[in-house]
């Protein structure tokens, strides 16, 4: 089972007993909003993880791979955390590793040079035929960047994932399982990527 929380930083509440003091401590190095962003997404996933797993204050985290945060206890769930402006989304499974991106609906003016130069032309093909362009090209960035997510891999490797919509397949030469969700909520796209098959996403909002 994977679940996921979108919140908007503005209206959501941190959960401060939920906090070990350790966390406080490293949230206090940082300033305004990216303090605010920090403990926020860190509530939750406490809030998750004792919903969903029955665990009390939110367990020790380290910064693994490529800055790919993890709990230090490899037996806990595997989680993930994307932000966009006024947003944040965090990601927990029961059962599989995951990537999580979401990316708020924005004007760009360049994105058309920005598909050409970081996405197949098969993928550029299927954008600039779709209705809505710019949407379309955020579904394809937000899948490429949670599959580069899943692996802890680097922006700079997102030309290498390959997105297939009619076979319904992600590829990338670092990895081989891949299995996917994208969900528009409001003004924010969110896509998932998993490397077992998604039985069960809970979507929370």
């Amino acid at each position: 089972m994977l679940i996921v929380q979108l919140a908007c930083l503005n209206d959501t509440d941190i959960d401060f007993s939920l906090l070990p003091t350790s966390l406080l401590d490293e949230a206090n190095k940082l300033k305004g909003q990216r303090k605010k962003q920090f403990l926020v997404c860190r509530s939750i996933l406490a809030h998750l993880l004792k919903q969903y797993c029955n665990i009390s204050v939110l367990p020790t985290i380290k910064v693994g791979d490529n800055g790919r945060p993890c709990f230090v206890e490899r037996h806990l769930p595997d989680f993930n955390i994307s932000h966009s402006k006024d947003w944040v989304a965090v990601a927990i499974s029961l059962t599989s590793k995951i990537g999580l991106d979401i990316e708020v609906a924005r004007p760009r003016k360049n994105y058309l040079n920005v598909a050409k130069n970081f996405f197949a032309d098969d993928e550029y093909q299927w954008m600039i035929k779709q209705e809505d362009t710019l949407t379309a090209f955020w579904q394809l960035w937000t899948l490429k960047e949670s599959a580069l997510k899943l692996y802890a891999k680097g922006v700079w490797q997102i030309k290498s994932v390959k997105i297939d919509f009619r076979q319904q397949l992600i590829t990338a030469p670092f990895a081989q399982q891949f299995y996917y969700q994208y969900h528009q909520v409001c003004d924010v796209h969110l896509s998932v990527n998993s490397n077992q098959p998604i039985s069960k996403l809970i979507l929370l909002s």
